[in-house]
């Protein structure tokens, strides 16, 4: 739950991966991922079943 000086701005559902799935994503800026990896902006990744069994797609990240 979000004190109440923050405002709620987006409700992300997450991807449950299986093992033949993976999530394309891209890094939108500069940051260090869920995962402790950093990530340039502009980097595309994989996330797949070896990496977590379910990503919820972070602020910097986008969907590709």
């Amino acid at each position: 739950m979000p004190n109440a000086d923050i405002e709620v701005l987006d409700v992300r559902k997450g991807f449950v991966l299986k093992e033949f799935t993976a999530l394309h994503l891209k890094a939108l800026r500069n940051f260090t991922d869920a995962h402790a990896n950093k990530r340039k902006a502009g980097e595309e990744w994989l996330i797949d079943k070896k990496t977590t069994d379910v990503h919820i797609i972070d602020a910097h990240e986008e969907l590709v």
